[in-house]
């Protein structure tokens, strides 16, 4: 399960008035193992996101959100096998100024993860091995967890673009951290897929949902159904007005 491989990193000047502000934890959270067999599922869950208090002294404005929806299901039989289908999404805003740099960084990582393959537990850890075609290589994911009799929770590093992380870790600051939260659910029932988009994000129609499309998108955002300018081909929920859960959907189908 490689979180946020497929990454989509967009700057938001337009449609930061949207976004809203996750729980930020006070405490690093310490994985606490457990049984992590069952079927999960998150909807829309808003992650708690703990960022170290050295890095919270360095940077006046700061603001990491994000949300995770869909299924995880862990076999319980020996075969220890694993179907994930949910994306994540994490939101980025962090501005200051660092030994005389100004360090600006607003930005979204969302990755749909749709795979299956082998799980294993270590102490605190879950390794989660997925299948891969012959002749690839398969690309481990070791994450803290805490499973609950009704609740797992995985320890996600949140990414941050390479120039950053690498002054992070110059600097001996740990990344900041996100909590991905999962309920459990009846082990004989369906995952629950995430929600996609209802309708193409193609605005253009030259095939491709590229960044002309986000300029058209972004123009077109935070208007509502009754208002003059107000263009339903943007309201990709289908809710009757363009706002963040659109986005959510258009940035699904960025790149395709």
């Amino acid at each position: 399960m490689r979180f946020f491989v497929r990454c989509l990193i967009i700057g938001l000047p337009l449609l930061w008035p949207a976004i809203g502000h996750a729980e930020l934890l006070s405490e690093k959270p310490e994985p606490a193992g457990g049984d992590p067999a069952g079927a999960w599922m998150a909807d829309s869950t808003a992650l708690p996101v703990w960022v170290a208090p050295t890095l919270l002294n360095l940077i006046p404005e700061r603001l990491i959100d994000g949300t995770v929806s869909g299924s995880l299901r862990l076999s319980k039989d020996e075969s220890g096998t694993y179907e994930a289908n949910y994306i994540t999404s994490v939101y980025v805003k962090l501005k200051a100024n660092i030994l005389g740099f100004e360090v600006d960084i607003d930005s979204t990582f969302v990755d749909t993860v749709k795979e299956e393959g082998v799980f294993n537990v270590d102490d605190v850890n879950l390794i989660l091995e997925p299948t891969v075609e012959e002749g690839e290589m398969a690309v481990r994911d070791t994450l803290g967890f805490s499973a609950r009799a009704d609740s797992l929770f995985l320890v996600q590093v949140v990414p941050l673009p390479e120039v950053y992380a690498g002054a992070l870790e110059t600097f001996g600051i740990e990344s900041p951290l996100a909590i991905l939260g999962f309920e459990k659910v009846e082990d004989d029932s369906d995952p629950v897929d995430p929600a996609e988009p209802g309708t193409s994000a193609d605005f253009n129609g030259d095939g491709s949902v590229d960044f002309s499309d986000f300029i058209a998108f972004a123009q077109n955002f935070g208007r509502s159904e009754g208002d003059a300018n107000f263009d339903a081909r943007f309201d990709l929920s289908g809710d009757g007005s363009v706002d963040f859960s659109d986005f959510i959907a258009f940035a699904q189908q960025f790149g395709q």
